[in-house]
């Protein structure tokens, strides 16, 4: 679902873009969106073992800020 609105984000910014550069702009924010994706799960599984429930928020808000970030 996170996928999704970050994807959806990513189209409506690049409607005014044409050409190579639309698809440059697409490119750049499925790469953001692999590093999010990939860095929030590797910070939940770090802080797993140690209390469950603090890595679940903390990666949340994580997830949450790049969300926020990206839409800047």
């Amino acid at each position: 679902m996170y996928s999704a609105f970050w994807i959806m984000e990513s189209w409506r910014r690049a409607q005014a873009l044409l050409g190579p550069t639309k698809l440059n702009h697409l490119t750049q924010d499925v790469w953001c969106l692999i590093l999010v994706l990939g860095s929030s799960y590797a910070f939940y599984q770090f802080y797993k073992h140690r209390s469950e429930t603090l890595g679940l928020v903390l990666c949340l808000l994580m997830v949450g800020a790049a969300m926020t970030w990206h839409r800047l």
